[in-house]
């Protein structure tokens, strides 16, 4: 085969993963990917309160027995095939909507890659050869930065599921700094995986479990694909730029030299967004501002009906399409979350939007579907097709008195970050409503904390195998 047919933008990506060593990091990437593992971590416990989870585990062990090369399906203390695992753990990830964001690309990148992940490394260190605390971090890093790249640059609106699309590539990257490939075979491994490719919007239109689901699909997509190219196994490699390629096919209009030119400059890790709500990003605004609101004027659940007339939101297109759908009668658990008003009226009767408000009680509550009623939601034009802000809200009191409040961008951001504490909160608050409360379980949860903090410092990976591991 002529080397020419290996003139791709793929190419850049293969050296970026290829290149890049952990001493290459600057502290800025290391401290971040630090933060958002550790975010990442409590967000895949908190995946035991996935919808169906039961059904899915028990469909799954049906799929083959775990084999040496086993991975756990996370909280469950039951072992699969690692493409079998990482499919249900990438689900697991991102089922409650409470995965960290790349704003610029309109990706959640994590599920994938931490699905993918960790699938090797539970191979790994099975096999007595754990991975250590930097190697984690740098397939981490690099993985996060091959995703966020490609999906920065589109410069169309999303008409695939951007996350699930981009993560079959990024959780390749993860696989192959942690188990590499020689260079053919990671190209090949790169094909392989685009040949897979899923992400249709329709689940995200309907608020599926598959939104979910396309996540686990990209994370299994990436361990078949790595072990195919390490069989021999080719695939076409003129996937990114070629007539049929990604940039083709799934995302129409881009600038991909640009941003390959800035991979690393800064990295992308340092410019993702915590997630401080279980609900679509670009509902999280709306919430934070009505929780605001919500306490300055004393609103509640028995007077919320009586003092609020109504609330007028608006946004951009791309925020229009994702969360300014209508309130529906008991709506299922993956609709509520990708809808404002049912998560705006929901921050004001319940007094907080968490993973408990998407439980029966909260999705069938009267008062929270009478306020959603009064929400409404429209469009304002941006030059982006792909901005989540700036956006506005309107609050309608009973008295004629309307409260105007400019959303620029939501709690979470790079500009308006999570402290230290809200960070740790939110990750004891996934372990406490996915484990027993007791002073072992305190001590356990403290003990896996510090560890998480000093992740640049681990030995090896074995404490958080056996945390995912485990089913309390």
């Amino acid at each position: 085969m002529n080397d020419t047919v290996f003139d791709d933008p793929l190419e850049t990506v293969l050296d970026l993963i290829e290149q890049t060593r952990y001493e290459d990091l600057p502290a800025s990437a290391v401290e971040a990917a630090t933060v958002f593992f550790l975010d990442t971590v409590g967000v895949a416990c908190a995946g035991k309160l996935a919808p169906k989870l039961d059904a899915l585990v028990a469909t799954a062990t049906r799929w083959g027995a775990p084999g040496e090369d086993g991975a756990s399906l996370w909280n469950t203390g039951t072992r699969a095939p690692a493409p079998v695992a990482a499919m249900v753990n990438g689900y697991q990830c991102h089922a409650l909507e409470y995965d960290c964001v790349y704003e610029p690309g309109v990706i959640l990148p994590t599920p994938p890659i931490f699905a993918a992940l960790m699938a090797k490394v539970d191979e790994l260190d099975a096999r007595g050869c754990s991975p250590d605390g930097p190697a984690l971090i740098r397939a981490f890093v690099v993985a996060l930065e091959v995703s966020c790249t490609l999906a920065g640059a589109a410069r169309n609106a999303m008409f695939f599921f951007r996350p699930a699309t981009t993560g079959v590539f990024s959780a390749l990257a993860a696989l192959a700094c942690l188990d590499p490939l020689p260079r053919d075979q990671l190209r090949q491994a790169f094909g392989i995986g685009y040949s897979q490719m899923c992400g249709p919007m329709q689940a995200h239109e309907e608020g599926s479990m598959m939104l979910a689901m396309q996540m686990g699909f990209a994370a299994r997509n990436a361990v078949l694909a790595h072990d195919m190219a390490r069989a021999g196994i080719t695939a076409p490699v003129q996937l990114l730029g070629g007539r049929f390629g990604f940039f083709t096919n799934f995302e129409h209009d881009h600038d991909l030299p640009a941003a390959l030119d800035a991979m690393g400059a800064p990295w992308k890790v340092t410019q993702l967004s915590h997630k401080p709500f279980p609900s679509g990003r670009v509902t999280h605004g709306v919430i934070h501002t009505m929780r605001r609101l919500r306490q300055e004027l004393g609103l509640d659940a028995r007077n919320a009906l009586d003092r609020i007339a109504g609330i007028e939101v608006t946004l951009p297109p791309l925020g229009m399409r994702l969360v300014g759908r209508p309130m529906a009668h008991h709506p299922a658990p993956n609709y509520a979350r990708l809808c404002i008003p049912f998560v705006a009226a929901a921050e004001v009767v319940l007094g907080s939007v968490d993973p408990t408000t998407f439980r029966p009680e909260g999705l069938n509550d009267p008062t929270v579907e009478a306020l959603a009623l009064r929400v409404r939601t429209g469009e304002q034009p941006h030059p982006n097709p792909n901005a989540f802000y700036p956006q506005t809200l309107v609050l309608e009191l009973a008295g004629g008195e309307r409260i105007r409040c400019e959303i620029p961008h939501a709690w979470g951001h790079p500009l308006m970050p999570l402290s230290a504490q809200e960070r740790e909160d939110k990750f004891r608050l996934c372990w406490h409503l996915t484990r027993p409360c007791d002073a072992q379980q305190e001590s356990r949860m403290e003990g896996m904390l510090d560890w998480l903090r000093q992740l640049p410092a681990a030995r090896d990976a074995a404490p958080l195998v056996a945390l995912l591991a485990s089913p309390d």
